[in-house]
């Protein structure tokens, strides 16, 4: 990871979070902000870890990956692939704030970073704001269960079949 930037306000426009606010509440969010840039490999949030930083994708590409341990077995799944504009490490805004996933760089990758006390300082002053930016977030939250579950049940069928050719 390098040092960090400071960012601007083109940098959160179309961020999916933050869709449907104005370029005025986006300035006051990008003074929050900084960038980090992630080497390919590197693993910005790990899952089950406790964080305080939102993250979004500033280009590059992420994949959101869980680590599922069953008897004799354990998995990594990627659940989904993020690039520019899309966020991860949620779990920052939603106690008890432990990962659920981790985001892992397929390539250099710039990430935008901000103190989920911050971005909240900002939400509880204006509540019509809050409320659009936790209706972003159920979506993205929404999304990424559906991306789970399909996911999910492909590696069900996997194991299953796997299961099967062995008895033959």
């Amino acid at each position: 990871m390098t040092t960090a930037q400071s960012i601007s306000l083109t940098d959160l426009q179309g961020v999916d979070i933050f869709t449907g606010l104005s370029n005025q509440n986006l300035e006051e969010i990008a003074e929050c902000c900084i960038q980090f840039v992630f080497r390919a490999g590197e693993y910005a949030a790990v899952q089950g870890k406790t964080t305080d930083h939102l993250l979004i994708v500033n280009g590059g590409k992420v994949t959101i990956e869980t680590w599922i341990e069953v008897p004799r077995h354990s998995y990594t799944l990627t659940i989904t692939t993020l690039t520019k504009g899309r966020v991860c490490a949620w779990s920052a805004l939603v106690p008890p704030h432990v990962l659920t996933a981790s985001v892992k760089c397929v390539e250099k990758t710039p990430m935008i970073a901000m103190l989920a006390k911050d971005l909240q300082h900002i939400l509880t002053a204006k509540p019509v704001l809050e409320a659009t930016v936790m209706r972003n977030l159920a979506g993205i939250i929404s999304s990424r269960l559906r991306d789970s579950h399909t996911q999910l049940t492909s590696l069900c069928t996997e194991v299953l079949k796997e299961g099967i050719r062995h008895r033959e």
